[in-house]
């Protein structure tokens, strides 16, 4: 797999580079999907959305195309990312986008498109993809109270990914708010600030931009 696990998307070049990186081609040749539906359930300004798409299409000029999970039969959406690089998926509600994903189809889609596809996750897309921590977390750090009957996430990596810490929108999301509700788990959970991200190129790990906190029991 080829992940690049980011608390903000395409915040800063070495996001952006590191997914040029995995798709080994140059910059203007980098094709991008789009999955932007976490956000639905959440009230409050969007201009963070706009901001995404835009750090997205700013730096990908060559083909971008946003997908609709909840719109599309599972065999358009894989037609449709198969003509793209890169499976772009951007933040909101994590347990609501885990909702679509099992909803949609995706979440048993996607490890198949993960064998040719550089999968780049903004904030909740992020998360999904490695372990859930407890409802506890969620109430506390981020204010999501509504679970969606989601108890796992896609597990493809061992760890949870907390984003947006120290951010002046989330002001509980700091260290000794996450040692209270991370402590516990049989993995390790990862505090990413907004230049930071984690990035995975088969049994490669490494982070880049800010160090992220880290919680290990």
């Amino acid at each position: 797999m080829k992940l690049v696990l980011c608390s903000e998307g395409f915040y800063t070049p070495n996001t952006v580079q590191a997914c040029v990186d995995l798709c080994g081609k140059p910059k203007k040749d980098v094709s991008l999907a789009v999955i932007n539906e976490g956000y639905a359930p959440e009230l409050g300004d969007k201009r963070w959305v706009l901001n995404n798409l835009n750090d997205a299409a700013n730096n990908f000029p060559n083909y971008f195309d946003l997908i609709n999970l909840l719109a599309l039969s599972i065999d358009k959406i894989e037609a449709r990312i198969n003509k793209c690089d890169v499976i772009f998926v951007i933040g909101g509600s994590t347990d609501y986008l885990m909702h679509v994903f099992n909803k949609s189809g995706f979440a048993k889609l996607l490890p198949k498109l993960l064998e040719t596809k550089v999968y780049v996750g903004s904030s909740a897309g992020s998360m999904v993809i490695g372990k859930r921590v407890t409802d506890e977390a969620y109430h506390k750090m981020y204010g999501e109270r509504d679970s969606f009957g989601i108890t796992d996430y896609m597990g493809l990596v061992d760890l949870a990914i907390k984003p947006h810490m120290d951010s002046p929108h989330f002001l509980n999301n700091r260290p000794e708010i996450l040692e209270q509700v991370a402590g516990g788990m049989d993995f390790p959970v990862y505090g990413l600030r907004d230049d930071s991200a984690i990035v995975i190129d088969g049994d490669k790990q490494i982070f880049i931009g800010s160090k992220p906190y880290k919680v290990i029991s």
